[in-house]
């Protein structure tokens, strides 16, 4: 399956004036049902019987930037700017982008290595709501990983893609197995961020409401409410 198309920017998120007008009428079941949809789709997307690339290409926003986090592999546009942007309007990014940039910055950590300051600068991509340059610069953010490809000539794209879901047809593809022992820090790694929060909230660089948003986004990224280290599963993240 390749997920891409012909217009000019790939995804710039969902509609959020349907989901303030679901707020502003208290119809909150109606908003869970929506994310809950939203997120066991894109995970459909990674544990997919069949392999799925992701061709994103100009605005990769939101939600948009979400289905490329979970594709099993992307071939991104060299101008492709990627990002979680919720924080910008005031909203967690929902759609397990803060699940999947916070696995992604455990993964990197080598065994026996404190998570944290790779933990702090995805927490950095997300809280900051930073959209990359180019499909270069997404990997340096960790939108995009080491087996992602890039095609320079955007008329390229979807052949590059289709042409990427036939050789992991040919490298025998399997899906990944779910993962079900994440581990995570509770209460000890979300205090350091949260100390970032507060600092950055005194200094005057964030609003109110930016540290309210901030610490749910931590609360996500090191477990929930753990008293302690433990492990958990993807669907609990």
């Amino acid at each position: 399956l390749v997920v891409g198309n012909d217009a000019v920017n790939f995804c710039a998120g969902a509609n959020l004036m349907l989901v303030l007008l679901e707020a502003q009428e208290g119809n909150w079941d109606e908003i869970e049902l929506m994310v809950r949809s939203f997120q066991q789709a894109v995970l459909g997307l990674r544990y997919s019987p069949v392999p799925v690339v992701v061709a994103p290409a100009g605005l990769t926003l939101g939600g948009g930037c979400e289905i490329v986090l979970h594709g099993d592999r992307v071939q991104a546009a060299a101008e492709s700017y990627m990002g979680q942007v919720e924080v910008g309007v005031g909203l967690v990014p929902a759609g397990c982008g803060t699940k999947e940039l916070s696995l992604r910055a455990r993964d990197a950590t080598a065994p026996g290595v404190d998570p944290l300051p790779r933990l702090q600068q995805a927490f950095e991509t997300i809280g900051f709501g930073k959209v990359s340059t180019s499909a270069t610069d997404a990997r340096r953010l960790g939108l995009l990983r080491d087996v992602d490809g890039i095609t320079m000539n955007r008329e390229r794209l979807m052949a590059d893609a289709r042409e990427t879901v036939l050789e992991r047809i040919r490298d025998d593809y399997r899906p990944p197995p779910c993962r079900s022992a994440i581990r995570v820090g509770g209460e000890n790694e979300r205090a350091a961020l949260d100390l970032g929060i507060h600092l950055a909230w005194r200094g005057g660089r964030i609003s109110d409401h930016d540290a309210l948003i901030g610490r749910a986004i931590a609360r996500i990224m090191t477990g929930g409410d753990l008293p302690h280290a433990t492990t958990v599963t993807e669907q609990y993240l």
